[in-house]
């Protein structure tokens, strides 16, 4: 009897561990209520109208696929069964001269089924990933959300590197990641050869585009403000969130797949989180854009906001 008694305790110690590992790893964890990550829309504003220049016209969008996460690896807490699909892609700026500035590349067929990590593949659009490939040998400027497969893919899979050079902006903390570079095989001619990007907080590219520093997905992350003729403002997000509702509700990602996957600082994101859901309510005409939300991305094109291809 004995030994059934110390058994039994045994047992119930680990169960305690395992739901507290459990709540610890994938439970939700409330955003603080005050962040120290500022974000000066005054001054973006006025940076994006610093250069000489008339603003764009438009922006595309060009999907490579829709792969899927279960539910709980997005939002903390929820299903781990149910399975949440994600877009992958790229964005075009276009300006009224034909003239254009990237936003991200997305991925090749074989990258997009190495990040897959076993789970079925997803239909690949080939197609459109050759579109992003023709859009980066014509591009003015090229910027990256973050040093991700599954956004600088298509800038590694380009098959004359040398000539992105002078278009193509990456920022130090971009190139100093040599994990991710190594990752997707990121060509010598560009990590050799192109000059690193260092700013404080926000540069001016190009009339009507702004890169925001926001680190705390990887080192190199940034978010891409982009002012349009008409009028319209759009904060291109990168993965800062994965879904608006995550911002929408406060809904972070779970500590195992920020902390033991993608290495997220978790503290910056969240401080990120605050800020950006506070400015969402304070400035309801920006409009967030998430690349991988599915269902923001149907009612942008549906509302026109982007345009579902690239214009080439």
């Amino acid at each position: 009897m004995r030994v059934l008694r110390i058994l039994l305790i045994v047992i119930a110690v680990l169960a305690v561990v395992a739901f507290g590992a459990g709540r610890y790893l994938l439970g939700r964890e409330a955003v603080p209520e005050k962040s120290d990550y500022t974000l000066d829309l005054t001054e973006i504003r006025r940076l994006a109208t610093s250069l000489p220049g008339e603003l764009p016209q438009r922006v595309n969008d060009e999907q490579v696929t829709q792969a899927s996460l279960p539910k709980g690896a997005v939002f903390a807490g929820a299903s781990l069964s149910e399975m949440h699909p994600m877009s992958h892609g790229a964005y075009q700026v276009v300006y009224g001269d034909g003239s254009y500035t990237l936003i991200d590349s997305a991925f090749d067929e074989q990258l997009a089924k190495a990040m897959a990590r076993g789970a079925a593949p997803s239909p690949f659009d080939n197609a459109a990933f050759d579109t992003i490939q023709k859009a980066l040998a014509g591009a003015q400027h090229i910027v990256l959300t973050h040093e991700h497969p599954d956004h600088i893919g298509g800038v590694a899979a380009f098959p004359d590197p040398q000539a992105l050079i002078g278009r193509l902006i990456l920022s130090r903390e971009q190139l100093e990641n040599t994990a991710m570079m190594d990752a997707v095989k990121m060509p010598e001619a560009i990590r050799k050869n192109v000059s690193p990007l260092v700013y404080d907080k926000y540069y001016a590219v190009a009339p009507g585009i702004v890169l925001v520093r926001a680190p705390g997905h990887t080192p190199g992350s940034q978010m891409v403000y982009v002012k349009l003729a008409d009028g319209k403002e759009l904060l291109f997000l990168g993965d800062v969130a994965w879904h608006m509702d995550q911002l929408r509700q406060l809904w972070y990602r779970p500590r195992l797949v920020t902390d033991f996957f993608i290495h997220e600082n978790r503290a910056e994101v969240l401080a990120e989180f605050r800020t950006l859901h506070d400015l969402m309510e304070r400035e309801p005409e920006l409009q967030f854009v998430v690349s991988h939300d599915v269902d923001q991305r149907a009612e942008l094109l549906k509302s026109g906001v982007l345009g579902a291809h690239f214009q080439l």
